[in-house]
């Protein structure tokens, strides 16, 4: 089973960003205010389980941590949106989903085997 850590506060992201230069690295933005953002977490969970790949996995709550989620889309330049789901690779985003394109069996496929980057 994967574990995850909580990202609250832009040290915690900095932190996260430094841990993700190597290997890969799951971001997850959360809302606690959304259905779909429920089903997602679900799936997140469900992949969490299961997951025998070597993935650091991070999550936010974007009612909690607005200036974070707003961090991840600048330096990146991915738009923000909730459910999110983005893999990074030596740092890298390759590929990010939304809503109910986040599925276990997405995730796993992403964690295994990266693709290139989709909207």
């Amino acid at each position: 089973m994967t574990q995850m850590q909580e990202l609250r506060q832009l040290s915690d992201l900095t932190s996260a960003l430094e841990a993700a230069q190597t290997g890969t690295t799951l971001l997850f933005k959360h809302s606690a205010t959304c259905d779909l953002s429920a089903a997602a977490w679900e799936e997140l969970l469900d992949f969490l389980r299961e997951n025998t790949a070597p993935v650091k996995v991070y999550y936010c709550v974007v009612q909690d941590a607005r200036p974070l989620s707003n961090e991840i889309e600048s330096r990146f330049g991915i738009r923000h949106e909730s459910p999110q789901a983005i893999f990074l690779r030596n740092g890298v985003p390759y590929w990010n989903a939304s809503h109910r394109r986040i599925t276990t069996k997405v995730l796993h496929e992403q964690a295994q085997t990266p693709q290139e980057m989709s909207a």
